[in-house]
């Protein structure tokens, strides 16, 4: 396709991709991943780059965590997540990448314009070079930064992993990489396929929801959700959520109630060999709890995709048995659309809490008795269901089924001891903001931006 050309079928083009990809994975014995060893209770690479996959006990903290042991992703480089934008007569266009993962769904999803870690993009591997890093490592590159703040990784399985999240405005005439990897779309397209399943992965719908959302209206318009003109339209409701000033949207006191849980809680992580994990049983072919139940699983594989830097290579993923869950609840106050965010601790955040999803699944997560209730009430309202694929460069069958459900008010109020009620103007705000909100969060934003 001709450089200038848009594509109006992200689903068509990732077909293509798909069959070219020529991704092939294999599950091997641990003892069989190449360059990977046991070291001193570790699994790491034999340069020590890119990750280890390390042990790890909570000593103290919150009930459901003390005691808790698992394996988690030691990867202390901070990764670069970047899209590249440009201004043509018909509005914004993004420069989406067709990325394959192991562990991704269908094997290649959009993923931002560069998605590399720092091992990566170094080329510790020997491969190709990551094409176009130098818009977002080079700061004599003449281009506008419109985003850039570092953003966590997944507090339950990443230890203190964070990310550049970063978008850069390019000229029209920017040359994108020929290979049909890399496309423009329209902003309307992009926003449209935000709503189909394993279509958009984790790291591109991070970027989308700590960048500017007026990158992602439709031409003519210049503010997020001012096409929806009918009061009774779940748009149009976002954009009066939207539209409270700071001063009154929660924004304050929400993050007055997580810096006072990061104050007082007393989460203290030990780092354990993987053999001497209490409850699990490292074998020949996986890392497992002894309870079935209990998720991740870590594995190795050997993986063949034609379109990466390297080709073939081995690697551990974590993988999963069951599928997960997160949804952000919203419910009415006032005549305004407010979100549910309680202030998740979880072991492998710096800061020890962030802000989750309303209702979040898997290993270290606790959901309330009245939040069941809540969202299972027979007058709650699922605007939107999305399953994905959580990072697939590091997790393998890590499903999700990604929610927005709205409340009713009477339900809603038994919540507020448990958290904060923001309006969507405060969850802008604090996704341009490192720390606040987690990955799966995020994830959740992301699918309120399909209405933008």
């Amino acid at each position: 396709m001709p450089e200038f050309a848009i594509s109006t079928s992200i689903e068509q083009w990732l077909s293509e991709c798909r069959t070219c990809s020529e991704l092939a994975v294999e599950q091997i014995p641990l003892q069989a991943c190449d360059k990977w060893d046991f070291v001193d209770g570790v699994f790491k690479h034999q340069t020590g780059r890119f990750f280890s996959i390390i042990g790890i006990e909570c000593e103290n903290g919150p009930l459901h965590l003390k005691g808790l042991t698992l394996p988690m992703i030691d990867q202390p480089e901070v990764g670069i997540l970047g899209f590249v934008v440009r201004r043509a007569s018909t509005g914004w266009q993004w420069l989406l990448q067709a990325k394959t993962e192991p562990g991704n769904v269908m094997g290649t999803q959009v993923g931002p314009s560069v998605q590399a870690t720092r091992s990566n993009y170094l080329q510790v591997h020997g491969g190709q070079p990551t094409l176009m890093i130098e818009l977002f490592t080079d700061p004599q590159t003449p281009l506008r930064t419109i985003t850039s703040v570092e953003q966590s990784e997944q507090g339950d399985r990443f230890l203190g992993k964070y990310n550049l999240n970063s978008a850069v405005e390019v000229a029209p005439e920017f040359q994108a990489p020929c290979q049909n990897t890399w496309r423009w779309f329209d902003a309307c397209t992009v926003r449209e396929a935000l709503t189909h399943d394993f279509t958009f992965n984790t790291d591109a719908r991070s970027v989308l929801c700590c960048t500017d959302w007026s990158l992602l209206c439709s031409p003519g318009e210049e503010l997020p959700f001012a096409r929806w003109h009918t009061p009774d339209n779940f748009g149009f409701r976002l954009a009066l959520s939207h539209s409270v000033p700071l001063t009154s949207s929660g924004c304050s006191s929400a993050i007055d109630l997580l810096e006072t849980t990061r104050r007082t809680t007393t989460l203290r992580i030990n780092r354990i060999a993987l053999q001497s994990l209490r409850g699990w049983r490292c074998a020949d072919w996986a890392i497992e709890c002894l309870r079935p139940d209990i998720d991740p699983v870590v594995r190795a594989f050997r993986v063949h995709s034609a379109d990466r830097e390297v080709q073939d290579w081995c690697q551990p993923l974590l993988t999963n048995r069951s599928e997960g869950q997160a949804i952000l609840a919203c419910s009415e106050f006032n005549g305004v659309l407010q979100f549910f965010i309680p202030a998740r601790i979880e072991p492998g955040f710096h800061e020890y809490a962030q802000f989750g999803p309303s209702f979040l699944t898997g290993l270290g997560h606790e959901n309330s008795d009245a939040l069941h209730e809540a969202i299972h009430h027979p007058s709650a309202i699922v605007h939107l269901s999305v399953r994905q694929s959580d990072e697939g460069g590091r997790f393998k069958d890590s499903v999700a089924l990604y929610q927005i459900i709205e409340i009713p008010p009477k339900t809603a109020t038994a919540l507020a001891p448990m958290g904060s009620w923001v309006t969507l103007s405060a969850l802008r705000y604090m996704a341009s903001v490192r720390g606040l909100l987690s990955n799966e969060l995020r994830s959740c934003i992301s699918l309120l931006l399909s209405w933008v």
